[in-house]
């Protein structure tokens, strides 16, 4: 995913300006859950990543539905440069077409390299999360960031607005996310060309999705490495051009003139 060459990004045709049309992958979690019989061996790399993000204890402290209710994770990845933000929007089967539908929970690995000192953070802004849902008749309150970070988890129950803040200042180098969000129930829409929630690949794959799919062995699970970072707080999300607080009773914004449009 790290190269804007790379065959994830030239295959789908992915691009930032103009932003290319949205595509994801689903896979059934039970084709990653190992067996006697299948150990996993046909996703290899990903599916061992989905299994121990699956068995991850502060995962599951915090989002308890993901054992008990999960039947398939689909996944996504974004490459963009440090200026380039992502509108806010709700993570939602096929955009939203034919019905609001959320995943369980949605998640966010940045894969974005380290910056080249301490006081040079990683590229691009941070991702906003906020406690707005789309049923909601007032606009976000409250919000957290996280900024990237080399093999950071960013995890949230993917019912709330969320978007990405664009990077402060000039910095080179790109912003590169992998998402993959659990659902309960999500349909798998078949089709050549790049499109939302396709199949993943199974025969003749790609080179990205041999990648993916490499063989992968790690002895013990390492939670015991893992961090528990609070995001940053932000009592305010939304204000007026010159900076001051919206007031409340100004009504709320159609969806289209503010967030992602479906």
């Amino acid at each position: 995913f790290g190269s804007p060459s790379a065959s994830y990004w030239n295959d789908h045709n992915y691009a930032v300006e103009p932003p290319s049309p949205y595509f994801s992958y689903v896979i059934p979690l039970e084709e990653v859950r190992p067996t006697e019989e299948n150990e996993m061996k046909r996703f290899g790399f990903i599916g061992h990543l989905v299994q121990k993000m699956m068995a991850c204890p502060l995962l599951n402290e915090n989002f308890p539905k993901l054992q008990s209710q999960a039947n398939f994770v689909e996944l996504w990845a974004h490459n963009r440069p440090h200026a380039s933000g992502h509108q806010m929007h709700f993570d939602s089967d096929d955009e939203g077409r034919g019905g609001i539908r959320n995943p369980i929970i949605s998640t966010i690995i940045y894969i974005t390299a380290e910056g080249a000192t301490k006081k040079v953070k990683a590229t691009g802004g941070p991702s906003l999360v906020t406690n707005q849902k789309l049923s909601d008749i007032r606009l976000a309150s409250k919000g957290w960031m996280a900024h990237p970070k080399q093999k950071r988890l960013v995890a949230f129950d993917g019912r709330y607005l969320h978007g990405v803040v664009p990077g402060k200042g000039f910095q080179q180098g790109r912003r590169v996310t992998l998402m993959l969000a659990f659902w309960e129930n999500i349909k798998i829409r078949e089709g050549r060309e790049p499109g939302s929630a396709r199949p993943f690949p199974d025969n003749n794959l790609p080179e990205w999705a041999k990648h993916l799919v490499a063989p992968f062995n790690e002895d013990g699970d390492n939670y015991g490495s893992c961090v528990e970072a609070a995001p940053v707080k932000l009592d305010r999300i939304y204000e007026t051009l010159d900076g001051k607080a919206r007031k409340r009773g100004t009504g709320m914004p159609t969806y289209d003139e503010v967030f992602q449009g479906f």
